[in-house]
């Protein structure tokens, strides 16, 4: 036991040390620094960690809100759910919100899918966020989230967007999706088509046996 000890507090003095620095740069004006503590903040995973990280998801610069974002992701506290739902669905910078959106994909609920499908029919969309939704979508497996990709898929004019939700689709792949993948196989995206294709000789498979 007693060698035991001898391993350990040095070990805790230096996470002690680390998490001291990382507490003290945070409140440095240079935003690179800033954002390096939150980051650290995020793999030290204090049991205050997301009362250390909240604030800043109302700083000035837009970097440090999208970083603060990220780390209310990595310590799986279940309490940053709402704050990170308002960010990507209020914050003026996109890339904010999608690092709100990204952090998300950490948690699952239904106020998270909710988010998801409301960035969807977002009115001004663009394609990071739709990307990260389509992906996260496979983390549902609901009519809301098939009815959903299936529009990303069969429906969005980003082939990139498109290639997300045929990955999610073929995770949530069933006999329901036939003609989903059937109507896909007229897509102009060679990758789109190979995964429909992929997933119809799964469907025949499974009603072979």
């Amino acid at each position: 036991m007693g060698a035991q000890n001898q391993v350990d507090k040095p070990s805790v003095q230096i996470y002690m040390d680390e998490l001291q620095i990382a507490l003290t740069d945070l409140q440095n004006p240079n935003t690179e620094i800033k954002e390096l503590a939150l980051d650290k903040i995020g793999t030290l995973k204090p049991d205050n960690a997301f009362d250390i990280i909240l604030p800043f998801l109302n700083d000035v610069d837009p970097e440090v809100r999208g970083t603060a974002a990220c780390n209310l992701g990595y310590i799986n506290d279940s309490k940053s759910i709402p704050y990170l739902i308002k960010l990507a669905e209020t914050d003026s910078e996109e890339k904010v919100r999608s690092g709100a959106l990204s952090a998300l994909g950490n948690y699952k609920s239904d106020e998270v899918l909710r988010c998801l499908l409301n960035e969807v029919y977002r009115e001004k969309k663009s394609r990071g966020p739709r990307q990260i939704v389509a992906k996260q979508l496979q983390n549902y497996n609901n009519s809301k989230s098939l009815d959903t990709l299936t529009f990303l898929l069969l429906e969005d004019e980003d082939v990139y967007v498109r290639i997300f939700a045929a990955d999610s689709l073929f995770v949530l792949n069933r006999s329901g999706l036939q003609s989903v993948w059937k109507q896909a196989l007229e897509d102009n995206c060679t990758y789109v088509t190979e995964v429909a294709e992929k997933a119809i000789n799964n469907l025949q498979e499974i009603f072979k046996n």
